[in-house]
C-alpha cells in the first residue's frame, strides 16, 4: 500500500480536510511544505493564530529527523520574542494520581486566569497504550468552559512512552505558547505514582493534586513527589 493510501485509510478527519480545500496530491508531500515554511510558520504563533500554533506543536512533537531540524529552526525564529516575554510568563505543572481531579481543577484555575485578564494555555499530556501505542486524548472534554474561550488554548498530547509524566516536547510547547503570547501555561500531567516529578523542572509552580484518604501518616511522609510540590491540593 503506498503511503497516500494509507494516509487516507487511517485518518477521515483528514481525508475530509483535503477534499475541503481542495488540496490534491500525496497528503504527506503537502504537510512537508507547510512545515517548511517556518518563516511563515513563525509568523502565525507571533500573531496569535491558534492553528500556526498547534501545526508549531506538531512539528516539535514529530520524530522525524527532517522536522526537528525545522522545530530547532522554528525555536530560533522566535527567541526575541521568548527573551522579552519570559518575566510575564507563568508556568505552573499540575500532578497526581489518575482521577485525583487535575482537568477538573485546571478548568476552574484556567477560567480564573481568563477572568482576570490573562491568555491561558493548556498541555494536557495523555498517557499512550503499550499495547497499540494510541493515546484517548480526551481531557479537553473535561475542560468545556476553557476550551471555548477565545482566551485559551487547549492541546492534548501523548506521552509516547516518555516516562516523568511529561512529553518528550513538552518543554518545547510550553515555549511555542509563550510565544504565542499565552501568559499563563498550565502543564497536566499523565496520572503519576510517586516518583514521576519531571513537571517540577518545567514549570515555575508545581501543583500536587491528591485524593482524600491517601494512606496512613507514613504514607504522608514518604519522600517522593510530594516533597518537591510547592502546592498540594486535596
Amino acid at each position: 500500500m503506498s503511503t497516500t493510501a494509507a494516509f487516507r485509510r487511517t485518518s477521515g478527519a483528514w481525508r475530509r480536510f483535503f477534499s475541503t480545500n481542495n488540496i490534491s496530491g500525496n497528503p504527506i508531500a503537502y504537510l512537508d511544505r507547510v512545515y517548511a515554511d517556518t518563516d511563515s510558520l513563525a509568523r502565525g504563533v507571533l500573531s496569535s493564530d491558534r492553528g500556526s500554533l498547534a501545526r508549531a506543536i506538531t512539528l516539535v512533537e514529530s520524530t522525524r529527523v527532517e522536522h526537528q531540524k525545522l522545530a530547532a529552526a522554528l525555536l530560533r525564529a522566535l527567541q526575541p520574542r521568548l527573551r522579552s516575554s519570559t518575566a510575564r510568563t507563568l508556568r505552573v505543572g499540575v500532578s497526581g494520581p489518575p482521577g485525583a481531579g487535575k482537568s477538573t481543577l485546571l478548568e476552574a484555575l484556567g477560567c480564573e486566569y481568563v477572568s482576570r485578564g490573562h491568555r491561558v494555555a493548556v498541555l494536557a499530556i495523555d498517557p499512550s497504550s503499550a499495547s497499540t501505542g494510541g493515546a484517548i486524548l480526551g481531557d479537553k472534554t473535561r475542560m468545556p468552559r476553557l476550551s471555548c474561550s477565545p482566551a485559551a488554548f487547549v492541546r492534548p498530547t501523548p506521552s509516547r512512552g516518555t516516562l516523568g509524566g511529561v512529553a518528550r516536547a513538552t518543554w518545547d510547547a510550553a515555549l511555542l505558547c509563550q510565544a504565542a503570547g499565552y501568559d499563563r501555561v498550565l502543564i497536566e500531567t499523565v496520572g503519576v505514582g510517586q516518583s514521576e516529578t519531571a513537571v517540577a523542572d518545567l514549570a515555575d509552580a508545581f501543583l500536587l493534586v491528591l485524593p482524600p484518604a491517601g494512606g496512613d501518616e507514613l504514607q504522608g511522609i514518604k519522600r517522593g513527589i510530594t516533597e518537591v510540590a510547592d502546592i498540594v491540593a486535596v
